[in-house]
């Protein structure tokens, strides 16, 4: 009993309320399979808990008139690449768990292209554009959200201060990757092929031109994870507080190049240190368990 209780603490605060009332009513689920209307009541549950959730979400769209809400499979987009096969559905990640994961950079942003790859709707290149960056670009392949990022980056626009945001249409793997100091983002937008190419040709960009770069990743899969570990930048987990207003929280991960902790203009030291701090793990002490 005291391990079942010390197992659903743990997953509270891992994934917040509604993702253990979500998770709870799955197992309920299963058990009530034979009870009469047993199914039928678990999945009106968790209809409730899906329109609780995106009413939650929806805030940022309430505040800006956008529309970057949502959850979307890949079967309801027109995509025409090959690389489809190693993509995953749109959902807008969590504004919160960026602005943790960009904390760990202390640098001047003035200096960077941000590139949000799967950009989506475009949630992220809006939220980004309070730092600062020199140029904010993403990239999406499917046509359907290319375009609904358009007109949001023209609401935001006419509500904002003007940004340098290019939303392109266009494959991740024919992106070329700009000479600028660049911060990337990844929330699992791809996997296998698709992403080993896209690591690749920033690598190779890279050792072209060294210069600052960083590689942030949200996500939750050992696969992946494998991937961006085999690049030439240093690995660290990072801490980030859920957004409890998601079913579920995944991992924070930041890699960089041996130029990211000199580019502050300011002189601030960078927190991105092996061993700078207990709440970063370097990649090599992590296992595979629970991404």
């Amino acid at each position: 009993m005291v391990a079942f209780v010390h197992k659903g603490i743990t997953y509270f605060r891992q994934h917040g309320p509604l993702g253990t009332v979500q998770r709870a009513n799955a197992v309920l689920q299963d058990r009530m399979k034979r009870v009469p209307g047993g199914t039928q009541v678990c999945h009106s549950i968790d209809r409730l808990l899906c329109l609780v959730q995106r009413s939650l979400d929806r805030s940022f769209d309430r505040q800006w008139g956008t529309d970057t809400t949502g959850v979307i499979p890949l079967k309801d987009l027109s995509i025409t690449s090959s690389n489809a096969v190693d993509g995953a559905w749109y959902e807008p990640a969590p504004g919160k768990v960026v602005a943790q994961i960009m904390a760990y950079l202390p640098v001047d942003f003035r200096r960077f292209t941000f590139i949000d790859f799967g950009s989506g709707k475009g949630r992220i290149l809006l939220f980004v554009t309070a730092y600062g960056f020199a140029r904010i670009i993403g990239v999406e392949f499917a046509l359907e959200l290319h375009q609904i990022a358009l007109r949001n980056v023209e609401i935001w626009k006419r509500r904002q201060q003007p940004g340098n945001i290019e939303p392109l249409y266009m494959d991740a793997v024919e992106f070329p990757i700009p000479s600028d100091p660049l911060i990337a983002f990844f929330f699992s937008p791809f996997k296998h092929t698709t992403l080993e190419q896209v690591l690749a040709n920033i690598t190779t960009s890279y050792r072209q031109q060294p210069r600052p770069i960083a590689l942030l990743f949200y996500g939750h899969r050992p696969d992946t994870l494998a991937l961006f570990a085999r690049t030439p930048f240093a690995g660290r987990e990072l801490s980030a507080r859920p957004d409890w207003r998601r079913f579920y929280h995944y991992r924070s991960f930041l890699f960089t190049s041996a130029e990211v902790a000199g580019v502050s203009e300011h002189g601030s030291e960078s927190s991105i240190k092996t061993g700078s701090s207990p709440r970063l793990r370097p990649v090599s002490e992590i296992d595979g368990q629970g991404l």
